[in-house]
């Protein structure tokens, strides 16, 4: 049940106003003037106002009361998490521009802050693969194998594919890296001839990289191997992946000879190619132009046909996987490549503030200047006998001691201490910097971010959306969530704890537990295991089956693995879609719209059979496993305002062929996905098919003339 916060006294100023006049002629007889023109009425007035106020300060008390509970519960309210993005610079400066770590990249009036610096140079960057292909004519075989002097046995064809400039766009279609021939992504760094990239010899190079990690296809639990199976455990999701080697090409060498130069990686926030972030690259000593791009062949940088493109290549790198992975382990679809990258987050950094000095005391609380400030920002020194010394920002004083210099931060952006150990009395504290920000406001379109104010001369712009930006937690909400804090202590044990705690990571709407399920043997109890089933917020290319990318799946996965029990088994899914079509066939009510109430009937059945909440028949999304039987599809249709009875209702099931049946039985890890709802008045249609569907079109072939 929702706690309700009283309301001690609810009047409001006119209220006050209208008793106070009331009032009047009980302690005043004489004074029969109560127009707004009196001047005592105005006093009446001012009265009232400031007795509004005091009631206002005065309903806050069963608030500050509540807040107060959560501190010595030891309950943090979900505070508010930034959004963050991946920004591609560029520049016309021939020697390059330093962008220092923290400059703000500004979205309208929003800023974004950088995450690391990054040197800008006039330099782009665009990912190449080798495509196996088994087209192309024999003539065309025959002529690629004359180009490079080699006999038809033993060859193996490919076709040059490259990473889109927009990787947003409809037709975008990202580099499958574990389907190329070497199972390599070829990297070409461009600048325009009359660039000197020699400037860049022993600097560094940031190269952004973004993958597509959509589950395509979704998978079938009933159909998955134990090597695709292995993919959603949790050790699998957030384990280290094999060592990548990032190598440069230094041209056509004799046989023999490497023509590869290993480059050092100085930082990876891909973490081994595996998720969107920025490689930084130390360039060797000697950097030039190419005097030849290779014929293609073993390691050789694949051609390209752009010719455009190709006059302004001036060096080729290649990443891969040296020790020959499976397929689990090797680097997967990129969708874009960007050269001067570097990851910004939501959030601003004020100037120092001195916060006050120690009392000795317990609790010392210190408000700072600016809120919601964002976690594991805060840097605090207290002026010791000894000097400044740092403390450190901890999440609670559970494991703090006397030696340690502990403190926390609260969600209203206050700092404080614990009682284990404290500053002393007349010990100075300051901050030297934190950020502040976050919230929703942050989830920015591509293209939202357009400029550094402090490099004018550099463009900036986001090529993805930025996301991750959620907004604190309410009161009202903290306190509904106090009974589960309190009993899973931030501990996985049971199912209910694993959902709650799967629902805190942003991004996911509904989680939901298969206890003693293994994604290899569903039909077998497994014990020990546990499997959650992860849906998704939002889902562009789907909004009406959410599918969850890798990237929440590793979120969930890191976040529940260190809190369930070690003898324990985590697997962390995708939800399965049964794809079911509906046709109701209703009789409208006289005096209402007939394509009204059919809308209406469409929108019902939707959000009826809908998986995140607030659908399904109890506004939690529909229930793992339940069955899709006609007769209750049918119940929920007549429930509609100006529908007078249902004529008949067709349940079918999709997959790919048309089936119809009364009622679409579902497994217990499965969900229905609404391909096709269609109502009409009077008989129901054949499921599947939309109304006013039009027929396949027709090509025109002309006949040739009749010759006898």
């Amino acid at each position: 049940m929702a706690l309700i916060s009283p309301i001690l006294d609810n009047r409001t100023y006119q209220e006050l106003r209208d008793e106070l006049v009331r009032l009047i002629p009980v302690h005043s007889r004489t004074w029969t003037n109560h127009n707004e023109g009196d001047a005592g009425i105005t006093l009446i007035e001012l009265f009232a106002s400031l007795g509004e106020s005091l009631l206002y300060r005065f309903n806050q008390i069963p608030d500050t009361t509540r807040v107060e509970f959560l501190r010595l519960l030891g309950v943090q309210p979900r505070p508010a998490r930034p959004a963050h993005v991946l920004l591609s610079a560029s520049t016309d400066e021939p020697a390059g521009i330093q962008v220092l770590r923290d400059s703000e990249a500004m979205a309208g009036a929003l800023p974004f802050q950088t995450e690391d610096e990054v040197y800008v140079w006039p330099v782009d960057a665009l990912g190449a693969g080798k495509f196996l292909t088994v087209g192309g004519g024999a003539d065309i075989r025959a002529d690629a194998l004359e180009r490079v002097g080699l006999p038809a046995s033993g060859a193996a064809f490919y076709r040059t594919v490259l990473t889109p400039k927009d990787p947003m766009a409809a037709d975008a279609v990202p580099i499958d890296v574990s389907a190329q021939l070497d199972r390599s992504l070829w990297v070409a760094l461009m600048a325009p001839p009359t660039i000197a990239v020699s400037v860049m010899a022993r600097r560094t190079l940031f190269l952004g990289i973004a993958f597509d990690e959509e589950l395509d296809p979704p998978p079938l639990i009933e159909k998955l191997t134990p090597d695709e199976t292995e993919v959603f455990r949790s050790g699998a999701l957030i384990g280290d992946p094999p060592a990548t080697l990032w190598q440069l090409w230094t041209g056509p060498t004799a046989v023999g000879v490497t023509p590869f130069v290993t480059l050092p990686v100085l930082g990876d926030t891909t973490h081994g190619m595996v998720t969107t972030g920025v490689v930084k690259l130390e360039l060797p000593a000697h950097v030039g132009r190419l005097a030849e791009l290779g014929d293609g062949l073993t390691n050789s940088p694949p051609p390209v046909d752009d010719e455009e493109v190709r006059e302004q290549i001036f060096a080729w790198l290649r990443v891969t996987r040296p020790d020959r992975p499976n397929i689990g382990d090797a680097i997967h679809k990129v969708r874009w490549v960007g050269a001067n990258c570097v990851s910004a987050v939501q959030s601003r950094t004020p100037p120092p503030e001195l916060l006050g000095s120690g009392t000795g005391d317990a609790d010392q609380r210190f408000p700072l200047t600016h809120a919601p400030v964002l976690a594991d920002t805060v840097q605090l020194q207290v002026e010791e006998a000894d000097g400044w010394t740092d403390w450190e920002e901890v999440d609670n004083f559970a494991r703090s001691t006397v030696d340690d210099r502990h403190f926390v931060v609260a969600h209203d952006g206050a700092v404080a201490f614990g009682a284990a150990r404290v500053p002393q009395i007349g010990e100075r504290i300051r901050v030297l910097s934190y950020r502040y920000g976050g919230g929703k406001a942050g989830n920015l379109a591509p293209g939202s971010v357009s400029a550094f104010p402090a490099a004018p001369s550099v463009t900036v712009t986001n090529p993805l959306p930025a996301v991750g930006g959620a907004d604190a937690v309410n009161l009202a909400e903290a306190l509904d969530a106090i009974p589960g804090e309190v009993h899973r202590r931030d501990r996985a044990v049971v199912a209910e704890d694993y959902r709650a705690l799967a629902l805190e990571v942003t991004g996911v709407s509904r989680a939901e537990v298969l206890p003693l399920f293994h994604p290899d043997t569903p039909a077998v109890k497994a014990a020990g295991v546990t499997s959650v089933v992860v849906l998704p917020d939002s889902d562009q290319r789907n909004p009406d089956a959410p599918m969850p990318d890798l990237g929440l799946l590793r979120r969930v996965a890191r976040y529940l693995d260190v809190r369930r029990p070690v003898t324990s088994e985590l697997y962390v899914i995708p939800p399965e879609y049964v794809r079911v079509a509906v046709s109701v066939g209703v009789q409208v009510r006289e005096g209402y719209q007939v394509d009204a109430v059919r809308r209406w009937v469409e929108q019902i059945l939707q959000q009826f059979l809908s998986a995140v909440p607030p659908g399904g028949p109890d506004a939690a999304g529909w229930p793992l496993g339940r069955a899709i039987r006609a007769a209750e599809l049918e119940a929920v249709a007549v429930q509609v305002e100006g529908v007078e009875f249902a004529v008949g209702t067709r349940l079918a099931t999709v997959d790919p062929s048309v089936t119809e049946r009364e009622a679409a039985l579902l497994q217990p890890w499965q969900l229905p996905e609404l391909t096709t709802v269609t109502v009409v008045s009077g008989d129901p249609t054949e499921p599947g098919i939309p109304i006013g569907a039009p027929p396949p079109e027709l090509v025109p072939v002309p006949l040739p003339p009749e010759v006898c």
